[in-house]
């Protein structure tokens, strides 16, 4: 997958949870969960811990992210012409 994109939202974040408004990240894998989320692994920081209330936690809400502009369609052009 490795799309990159840039974080737009960091508050009411769980415990143990690291990314950092305006930072950019890749996304390692997508995933919907029980509750019908997208949820995105994002390469080189925690994704998983315990809530406060100690539910576990797994993956960042993908609403928290913005696409970086033009990553994705080269992306997918790449992907295009190796298929």
């Amino acid at each position: 997958m490795n799309t990159r994109v840039v974080c737009i939202n960091d508050t009411n974040l769980p415990n143990g949870a690291e990314v950092v408004k305006g930072d950019e990240y890749t996304v390692l894998d997508k995933f919907i969960n029980s509750y019908d989320q997208v949820v995105y692994i994002i390469e080189g920081v925690s994704n998983e811990g315990r809530t406060r209330f100690g539910l576990p936690w797994r993956g960042y809400a993908a609403t928290r992210f913005k696409v970086v502009e033009g990553f994705e369609k080269v992306e997918q052009m790449i992907e295009h012409i190796l298929n």
